[in-house]
């Protein structure tokens, strides 16, 4: 006869953990899970090899099962602060079995928050920092955080205590973490590198632009910032970013200013440096471009035309005003179908190649293969312009 038993996968121990590591100066709580990833039902009991270290409960039955261990110091037999024990405990189950390694590290001190927090090394400070940035600098300065690296040995205390008298807490303390080798430097970088702003001809009110800075965490950071010259035409409120400027996300905005007025043609451009102005890949670096759009653009859609053929003139008017233009062209064979326009922001005037019967006959005498002409193109009234644009007919 089968047992029933059997038909069901059979339990697998495991654990949420591979070892212990406990750093005390004191008797010490705390809690893994035992958990069941195959089948059936996992029971089993834990043994210690060390009467300092108890597990409650030390026998059980279940597929999810907390185990609460407990240090005592008293138990541990003359353990002094420095001293490290290494032991293991083994927990055997009918799901298998796990050897369970054991390192306890009984510090010489440690500094008890008012947030709850045991600080015993310089790793816990960092960690401790990163949550509460403001209650961390004033414990950097203090005599307790002092005592605890001469505990612990801290092998740069000369540094420390010439950061320890540095007015700025947050810089003395990126310092000390870089020196400590639980960060690296803060840097930063550019979310753009081109700015590029266009303005209609005739106007001339203020432009105001941004550009983002993003820092590669919430260290301390100061640089400078400045343009390559002294332009006129170009703006910063300020010269010079810091750690405040940054928000959670670590990102800044800086804001520039640009004054049209300021330039005297149409195009100006200028670099604004973030940080040092000697890197040559211009990685640090925003170029600003200000352009003055062109006032008014006329154009052909092509410069040959076949002897029978259609063509166009495009205008694109940036002035910001409607332009009457006038065409003319003292050859008949091109032909509009008026000799005035009023023009907006863009237009196409249309306009047809034909050539009359005697001209046909004259070039096919004189063997020609092609004239050229010219259409001139005036303003009436207003602003004055005058364009010629040239133009090719012949047989292709």
């Amino acid at each position: 006869m089968i047992n029933d038993r059997f038909e069901y996968p059979l339990p697998i121990l495991d654990l949420d953990i591979d070892e212990l590591f406990i750093e005390t100066k004191d008797n010490f709580n705390g809690r893994f899970t035992i958990k069941n990833t195959g089948g059936d039902m996992l029971s089993g009991h834990i043994l210690s090899r060390h009467p300092a270290i108890t597990f409650e409960p030390s026998t059980w039955e279940g597929n999810l099962v907390d185990i609460n261990y407990h240090f005592s110091l008293t138990d541990a037999g003359g353990f002094r602060p420095g001293d490290t024990l290494e032991s293991s405990a083994y927990i055997c189950s009918n799901g298998g079995e796990v050897h369970l390694p054991i390192m306890v590290k009984l510090i010489k001190m440690a500094i008890s928050t008012r947030e709850g927090n045991v600080i015993a090394n310089v790793q816990d400070f960092y960690e401790y920092a990163q949550r509460y940035p403001s209650q961390a600098r004033r414990l950097f300065t203090d005599s307790e955080f002092y005592m605890l690296l001469l505990a612990i040995g801290y092998e740069y205390m000369e540094i420390y205590e010439s950061l320890h008298k540095d007015s700025n807490r947050d810089r003395a303390m990126d310092n000390f973490f870089i020196l400590s080798g639980l960060k690296g430097k803060t840097t930063l970088k550019l979310q753009q590198h081109q700015l590029e702003f266009i303005q209609k001809p005739h106007e001339t009110s203020m432009i105001y632009g941004q550009f983002l800075v993003q820092k590669s965490d919430n260290g301390y950071f100061e640089s400078p910032i400045s343009m390559r010259t002294s332009v006129p035409w170009l703006m910063l409120p300020i010269s010079r970013l810091i750690s405040s400027d940054f928000n959670d996300a670590n990102t800044a905005m800086v804001q520039f200013s640009i004054d049209p007025l300021q330039v005297s043609g149409r195009y100006a451009r200028e670099l604004i440096y973030v940080g040092s102005e000697l890197e040559p890949d211009y990685s640090n670096a925003i170029e600003v471009i200000f352009k003055r759009d062109i006032p008014l653009t006329i154009q052909l859609n092509r410069e040959s035309f076949r002897y029978e053929d259609k063509g166009v003139i495009e205008i694109i008017n940036n002035t910001g005003l409607e332009l009457r233009l006038s065409l003319f062209c003292q050859d008949s064979y091109v032909r509009f179908a008026a000799r005035e326009y009023i023009v907006g922001a863009y237009y196409e005037i249309p306009f047809n190649i034909k050539l009359s019967a005697f001209m046909n006959a004259s070039l096919l005498f004189r063997k020609q293969p092609y004239m050229r002409s010219a259409i001139e193109v005036r303003s009436v009234r207003g602003l004055a312009y005058k364009i010629r644009l040239p133009l090719t007919v012949g047989e292709w």
